[in-house]
């Protein structure tokens, strides 16, 4: 079964909200007495999702979230200066830093990124 998406739940829950509302107001209720009717019933839906989660009865997800950004590699080559391998969306960036500033260098490989390194050292 496909799961809704946040837009189609917030579209059910306006319209089942305004029918609600509206089946107060016909049934010699006021409209006050249905919004407070429905008021009271988010809440309470909100309370158990809350006490839900925290006892852990939480559904599993579907597939983790992979950190966009990771710091592969970090070496210090002095205390203002150091050399740092980051990868961001499975891209390679080496990135030098000093009191000069920073430079940075997209490495296709590893290869590429031990090749950089040494010529950013000997410079």
């Amino acid at each position: 079964m496909n799961a809704l998406s946040p837009r189609h739940k917030l579209i059910a829950a306006g319209a089942l909200s305004a029918v609600l509302a509206l089946a107060a107001a016909i049934s010699s209720g006021s409209l006050t007495t249905g919004a407070r009717i429905i008021i009271g019933a988010l809440a309470l839906a909100g309370l158990a999702t809350w006490i839900w989660k925290q006892r852990g009865l939480a559904l599993p997800r579907r597939f983790s979230a992979t950190p966009r950004l990771q710091v592969v590699q970090k070496i210090g080559l002095s205390q203002r200066a150091g050399v740092a391998l980051v990868e961001v969306d499975g891209r390679s960036f080496l990135i030098v830093h000093g009191e000069g500033g920073t430079r940075i260098r997209r490495v296709s490989s590893r290869a590429a990124v031990m090749a950089q390194t040494l010529k950013e050292a000997q410079s």
